[in-house]
């Protein structure tokens, strides 16, 4: 058993050594292929991940420009909690509202050298209890004197909604393309290797070897092949995705982008599975078409 083993292992790693050109061509289509794949996975993950946090912050921002009193704005208050489908409504004074805005924000900008005074309006939160009923309850309180502008995240959700639809699709299909074109090269590059090595194939057979002993060599080299692209395409992956956090993070800080790393582990170890996967199935159809080709 471990014999055979070896054996296989030698056979491969010379064969690899023997097509080094093809078998690098093979490794970076692979890379390429699975970065791809990889790029398109987070940016479905990320654009899904901004679509749950605004939907968990579901309601109407009401801005009142102008200041008003304490009385004033309780007055609208209770005016506006009395509106069908409205679950609650919450008054944020404007200095409530840039205190909070620099609490969450101040560590990462220095607002105090870039804002020489309060640029934030009085709001009112008023919160809905579905989603449906956000387009008429903004209406509503569109329609009331004091409002100067109403805001709700419907519109935006929807939008990224389709949005993420259509990068689904749009990604799926290129991730078939581009494995189907990986999948094909490898298998070319192992067919060479075996047509090379014909008559040693030929000379196994006449002394009994079967064709599961021949092929396996074959199919550990194509594991090695969809082994290196996997975790080339890792690094490049992981090295491009974290600078590229670090540099939105700096930018815009309120982007919720997912950098939970068990999440990126997930995505990561899933590139080097099907890295593996391409590399084993090219090599198996191939070997097998030039076995069958043989009998």
């Amino acid at each position: 058993m471990f014999s055979n083993l070896e054996f296989f292992l030698i056979e491969a790693l010379r064969s690899f050594r023997r097509g080094a050109l093809m078998s690098l061509v093979a490794i970076a289509t692979i890379s390429v292929s699975l970065v791809i794949f990889g790029l398109f996975l987070l940016l479905v993950i990320n654009l899904g991940n901004i679509v749950g946090t605004v939907s968990s912050r579901m309601d109407i921002a009401a801005y009142v420009e102008k200041d008003i009193s304490l009385e004033e704005a309780g007055e609208l208050q209770l005016k506006l909690g009395k509106l069908p489908g409205v679950e609650k409504v919450e008054f944020i004074s404007k200095t409530e509202a840039w205190r909070n805005f620099k609490q969450e924000f101040g560590t990462k900008l220095e607002l105090d050298d870039i804002m020489t005074s309060n640029p934030l309006p009085h709001t009112f939160s008023v919160k809905v209890r579905t989603p449906d009923l956000l387009p008429a309850v903004a209406k509503q309180v569109s329609n009331f004197q004091l409002i100067d502008e109403v805001r709700y995240s419907g519109k935006f959700i929807d939008q990224i909604r389709t949005l993420v639809d259509a990068v689904r699709l749009g990604g799926a299909a290129l991730v078939v393309l581009i494995s189907f074109a990986t999948l094909l090269i490898v298998v070319n590059t192992i067919r060479l290797t075996v047509l090379a090595r014909e008559t040693d194939i030929s000379i196994m057979k006449l002394v009994g070897a079967t064709d599961t002993f021949i092929k396996w060599p074959f199919i550990i080299e194509g594991v090695i092949l969809g082994v290196l692209g996997g975790l080339v395409s890792f690094i490049v992956l992981k090295f491009s995705y974290d600078a590229i956090i670090l540099r939105v993070a700096a930018a815009l800080p309120f982007l919720p982008l997912v950098a939970d790393q068990r999440l990126l582990a997930v995505i990561h170890l899933v590139m080097i599975v099907g890295g593996t996967a391409l590399g084993m199935l090219g090599a198996y159809i191939s070997v097998s078409r030039v076995l069958k080709s043989e009998v």
